[in-house]
């Protein structure tokens, strides 16, 4: 089979300082595709910096989420796949390749995502553990059915055209918009995550900015989503093993401070208590903690999973509440 013809369709809001790499990039990584970037209303030069880097542009007259943006790019675009890139993600030299044998290899493909890489750009901790968690939990995920993400994807137009695009009504800021996608795609054929498809996140991360975006954009809006489907899939953050360690997340942050204190008080048998909570903890998240120590070493793991402790804690009860709010 020949080849599909690629387009790149790239939201952007005030990125005018990502853009000129971000661009340059994607020009190596889908020589010869059209590149449209959607400027959703923006105050700064992120337009006039897209349009001298080569790009089409689409400029909205007032601020919009990536859903209604990438919609407007894939309508102003004429090719068989669409490939979408975040404004802060440069792909990979090979991200195109990846994406025109896909396409071509299996005309029942309707949507291919990625990952990003483990080089995030930031070198902050917060930035670090966003970017590895995603990172880790994408080469972990299942290949075939996969949920769809729109940071470094591509999609057969005609199946985007017949499901009706992003839900730009629904989702008006960034949230699950793609994972909702990746849904109804799913009925239009199949639905596939190739982990070695990489881009580099340039974002900067923060305490603040992480903890919104798990609960406000991620696991209060993806807990509507699952509660309108029905049933919880065996994937991604939503695996067997990470509800498990969810449900012993506050245990486990508890027996820190029971063991040296019960150990100083020679209460052997709550040491002991605290130390087993503590080795299932570990043990259910032992890949994670090993893969991070490999990639930044045990430091950096052991920071990374105390933290994550944290992050199961309030993202289980805001799905707890969110499901529980749906059934009032």
């Amino acid at each position: 089979m020949s080849e599909p013809t690629v387009a790149v369709v790239i939201p952007a809001w005030e990125a005018a300082d990502l853009l000129p790499e971000v661009l340059a990039a994607t020009r190596v990584a889908f020589d010869g595709a059209v590149v449209c970037v959607v400027d959703a209303g923006s105050r700064d030069d992120t337009a006039r910096v897209a349009e001298a880097h080569g790009a089409e542009v689409v400029r909205l007259r007032e601020r919009a989420g990536p859903a209604h943006a990438r919609n407007v790019g894939v309508a102003h675009v004429d090719a068989d796949v669409v490939a979408f890139l975040d404004a802060n993600c440069v792909p990979h030299g090979d991200v195109g390749r990846r994406v025109r044998e896909a396409f071509a290899a299996d005309p029942e493909l309707v949507c291919l995502c990625g990952s990003y890489d483990a080089r995030p750009r930031d070198r902050g901790f917060f930035s670090q553990y966003m970017n590895l968690r995603h990172h880790w939990t994408h080469q972990h995920a299942a290949r075939e059915q996969a949920t769809f993400w729109a940071g470094c994807a591509a999609v057969r137009r005609e199946a985007f055209l017949a499901v009706g695009g992003f839900d730009a009504g629904r989702y008006p800021r960034p949230q699950i918009e793609d994972i909702e996608l990746g849904y109804r795609l799913r009925e239009k054929g199949r639905t596939r995550l190739d982990p070695e498809m990489q881009a580099t996140h340039l974002k900067r991360w923060t305490l603040a900015s992480v903890v919104r975006t798990d609960v406000c954009a991620r696991a209060l809006p993806w807990t509507a989503l699952l509660r309108e489907r029905g049933g919880l899939p065996n994937d991604l953050n939503l695996r067997t093993s990470q509800r498990a360690a969810a449900l012993l997340a506050p245990f486990a942050l508890l027996s820190l401070v029971a063991l040296p204190a019960a150990g100083v008080a020679g209460e052997w048998p709550a040491a002991l208590g605290a130390a087993a909570v503590l080795a299932a903890s570990l043990w259910l998240q032992r890949r994670f903690v090993r893969d991070l120590s490999a990639l930044r070493g045990p430091g950096f793991a052991a920071r990374a999973w105390l933290f994550h402790q944290l992050h199961l804690v309030y993202s289980a009860l805001a799905f707890a509440y969110g499901w529980l709010r749906g059934r009032a």
